[in-house]
């Protein structure tokens, strides 16, 4: 089912929570919509689903205008952060709720219900699991049980706000494995809230980067890593270090340092600007042509170790990455950088 949202506008009164967002979503795609607190990304969730209304703009499922429709006529999963199942009802009774409060005319039969708990109880990898509770689960499990309960009513979109957000580090890792292949097995268009930049480039097809209420880029994850289109991007996903430059004769310098990045346009508009450089796209020699810079700090980081340089004109620290096995540099000592990637911005 392809999702569109065309010119959606969300207002609290006179606080703006959308700008105009367009977004189309395509069938059998999982999408992140990734950004940190307060970008908008759950509100743009919850209008999707129904559960809030625009101050502006549609939302279409399969070209067909829902914007009128409540919750349940748009057919929409939905799968929230605290999994919010019935603790006094089986797992079996959990699944099944949305098919026994369906009207008279549109309910299964019990046999059909328990027939369709089985199948997706073996779906999730928790056959014979239907007479437990769920205090008896971990919290892993009651995920995908939520997950299994949203299915039931089979949805034409799934929606996870923040799926994972209540599991310790190495049960959401664990998951974010068992959602991709899931979705691959079940091929439903589906949307994730996330503010955890891994578990979108890990997960999504796309990620949609969101920052106060506007989508900054979207993308696939080796676009969003590789290719960030705005400053914002640039900051918020992975390291990066903004150093400011002035742009002249199609050069940026740092200071009176001219630096030659391979990435970069040979003609760039004259001007002050800022250079993103991420850590592991520096190297650093100990003579040659180069940004010269002093090491001022050294310190391990896992298996590895991160250099800090302060480059002559600079303030800001530029890092650099080796492996643990390597010797490092003395503080103190003055090296010539090699920039191999970077992105540059107007100031």
């Amino acid at each position: 089912m392809e999702l569109d949202v065309r010119n959606l506008v969300k207002e609290y009164g006179d606080t703006p929570a959308l700008h105009g967002i367009d977004l189309n979503v395509r069938s059998g795609e999982l999408l992140a919509l990734l950004g940190p607190s307060g970008s908008g990304k759950t509100t743009l969730l919850r209008l999707i689903a129904g559960l809030d209304h625009p101050t502006g703009g549609r939302v279409l499922f399969g070209g067909e205008d829902a914007s009128e429709k409540t919750v349940q006529e748009r057919r929409i999963g939905f799968v929230f952060q605290h999994y919010a199942l019935f603790r006094h009802m089986t797992i079996a009774d959990n699944i099944a709720y949305g098919l026994r409060v369906r009207p008279r005319s549109s309910r299964p039969s019990e046999t059909a219900i328990a027939a369709k708990v089985e199948e997706l109880l073996d779906l999730i990898q928790l056959p014979g699991y239907g007479h437990r509770f769920p205090n008896q689960l971990s919290g892993g499990q009651r995920q995908r049980v939520a997950l299994a309960r949203a299915l039931a009513v089979e949805p034409r979109v799934l929606l996870l706000d923040e799926p994972f957000g209540a599991l310790d580090a190495k049960v959401r890792k664990e998951l974010r494995v068992w959602l991709r292949a899931f979705h691959d097995r079940t091929g439903h268009t589906t949307l994730f809230v996330t503010h955890d930049q891994e578990e979108a480039l890990e997960l999504a097809d796309r990620v949609v980067v969101m920052s106060a209420g506007r989508i900054e880029q979207i993308g696939t994850p080796e676009d969003i890593y590789d290719r960030p289109a705005t400053p914002f991007v640039y900051d918020f996903i992975g390291e990066s270090v903004a150093v400011p430059v002035t742009v002249s004769d199609g050069l940026p310098f740092v200071g009176i340092q001219p630096v030659e990045v391979p990435t970069l346009p040979r003609s760039l508009p004259a001007g002050p600007g800022r250079l993103f450089i991420r850590p592991e796209h520096v190297t650093f020699a100990r003579d040659g042509e180069g940004l010269w810079a002093t090491v001022v700090s050294i310190h391990r980081s896992g298996s590895s170790r991160r250099i800090g340089f302060r480059a002559d004109g600079a303030d800001e620290l530029i890092e650099a990455i080796i492996p643990s096995g390597h010797e490092p540099p003395r503080l103190g000592t003055r090296l010539a950088l090699h920039i191999q990637s970077a992105g540059l911005f107007a100031a």
